[in-house]
């Protein structure tokens, strides 16, 4: 055999090989993702927020009024499992003769879908929330805070250690039903 047939099928071999490993390379790339460690995250949106009241008693039958509402939180997520607080402030929406302000403090237990993308989180999350509302009607102003079940889910499309989310949260107050449809910015540290 001549050297240059063995250097032609050397190189094909060669080729072959490298083929292989990236297939196989790529093949589990999803599923080092789908486990991936122990990640620590602080992060802050903005949003639209919904005051949704239906206190018959306060002489506010239908308030239904939106206003920016922004957030902080930081996080912890292990695999599939996830743990946040967050501050959450739902500005100050304004009626004909009522306007009302909301601000809370929320810890959430969150759980992310296992996905093949590696870029990709859906998730869903529950926990508790203390909001502290206060209510203005005409010259009368309420006050109340009040701790109660919250819930909530996200997309969130991650590039390097930063990460964009697009989040729906829904809170329960007695009377009221706040909730915040937010876009936020994170960045991970571990």
């Amino acid at each position: 055999m001549s050297s240059s047939n063995n250097t032609g099928r050397f190189a094909r071999h060669t080729m072959a090989a490298l083929l292989a490993a990236g297939t196989l390379g790529l093949a589990a790339a999803p599923a080092q993702a789908q486990v991936p460690g122990v990640d620590v995250y602080v992060g802050a949106g903005l949003g639209v927020s919904n005051a949704d009241i239906s206190a018959d008693d306060l002489e506010v039958p239908e308030f239904d009024k939106k206003d920016l509402g922004w957030k902080a939180f930081i996080g912890l997520r292990a695999a599939m499992f996830g743990a946040e607080i967050e501050y959450i402030n739902f500005g100050k929406p304004n009626g004909d003769d009522a306007s009302v302000k909301y601000k809370g403090l929320a810890g959430f237990g969150l759980f992310y879908v296992p996905l093949p993308l590696p870029f990709v989180d859906v998730y869903a999350k529950a926990g508790l929330a203390k909001v502290d509302a206060d209510l203005v009607v005409d010259t009368d102003s309420f006050s109340t805070d009040d701790t109660k079940f919250a819930y909530g889910a996200g997309v969130q499309v991650k590039f390097g250690s930063f990460a964009v989310r697009g989040e729906y949260e829904k809170f329960k107050l007695e009377g009221a039903k706040p909730s915040l449809l937010s876009v936020s910015f994170t960045k991970s540290f571990l």
